[in-house]
């Protein structure tokens, strides 16, 4: 485990808001989740060596083909993220950054924009290239040449897993043409979610994710980066409140407060939720439904969405 200072301003004065558990794939132990004293950015510290990369992103289940699984709802929300951002900005080059499988590229290059995209799974991106014949490379934003210019750059559910958001929006920053656009999507630290459920909130999803972002801290870091923000909301994405409700209820009403086994979480071959099972979730989701219309209402949903241009 290594030890950091704040991305934002570099301050080593932290104080303890969480200690929190793996509760996606089981990795072993506790994790400390730190609010700066001096800009209140959210982060992980201590937090895993980029050695360990690979033991916290186990294959066999932290997979970008799950989005597979799932292709008619995830089509729905790559399509529509692609209309939005074609009627905002037009057409262009766009270069997504942890593409996955290139659902969201491929969304895009039917509405006319040239797509480049990044992904760091060597799998999902040899799928993107040959099933979808999409030009994605294996890697991160580092790896993708300056000479290059992206009238777009889409960080989706990605951000909060780098090691320093500063500079990779910095080397967005460089990729971007004279007033290009960003758009990013990650948790949003001031959502009604994690004041409810706190250590049990499913978006820390420790030691994955590295920062923890608020409306407040990703304007400082977008301003000191070169961009201003066109738009910034917050919304409660559909099936997050259910998800923390019925994970927080088989923790505590089922096992009795004892977190599920690793083996289990980390199992390639456990199978689909039973038909019961699916039920239940789809009415906890069907009577969280107002609730998350309240949330919205107010602006403090789990899910933080924001466009930039470049300055």
């Amino acid at each position: 485990m290594e030890r950091v200072a704040c991305d934002l301003c570099e301050s080593t004065e932290a104080r303890l808001v969480y200690r929190v558990r793996d509760t996606n794939y089981g990795t072993s132990g506790e994790f400390n989740i730190v609010q700066c004293n001096v800009c209140q950015l959210v982060y992980l510290n201590p937090r895993p060596e980029s050695s360990r990369y690979l033991e916290i992103y186990p294959e066999a289940t932290y997979d970008p083909f799950r989005a597979l699984e799932h292709k008619a709802r995830s089509n729905v929300t790559q399509c529509t993220r692609a209309r939005r951002l074609t009627q905002m900005i037009g057409t262009g080059r766009v270069l997504d950054v942890g593409c996955g499988t290139g659902l969201f590229l491929q969304a895009m290059r039917a509405e006319g924009w040239g797509c480049v995209g990044v992904e760091p799974s060597p799998r999902a991106s040899e799928f993107a290239r040959t099933h979808l014949q999409l030009d994605v490379r294996q890697g991160t934003i580092f790896d993708v040449d300056v000479a290059q210019a992206f009238d777009l750059i889409t960080f989706w559910d990605v951000l909060e897993h780098t090691p320093s958001p500063r500079a990779v929006l910095l080397r967005a920053h460089r990729l971007l043409i004279s007033r290009g656009y960003l758009a990013i999507s990650l948790p949003n630290w001031d959502s009604i979610e994690r004041r409810i459920f706190g250590a049990e909130w499913i978006a820390f999803d420790a030691p994955r994710h590295f920062y923890h972002f608020a409306p407040a801290t990703m304007r400082r870091q977008l301003a000191l980066c070169g961009f201003q923000i066109q738009l910034l909301g917050a919304r409660a994405p559909v099936m997050s409140l259910a998800s923390n409700l019925l994970r927080w209820g088989g923790r505590w009403l089922v096992r009795r407060g004892k977190p599920k086994p690793a083996t289990a979480l980390n199992d390639p071959t456990r199978r689909a939720p039973s038909l019961v099972r699916r039920w239940l979730i789809r009415l906890t989701y069907f009577a969280m439904t107002p609730l998350n219309a309240l949330i919205n209402l107010f602006g403090r949903g789990a899910d933080l969405l924001v466009i930039a241009r470049k300055i």
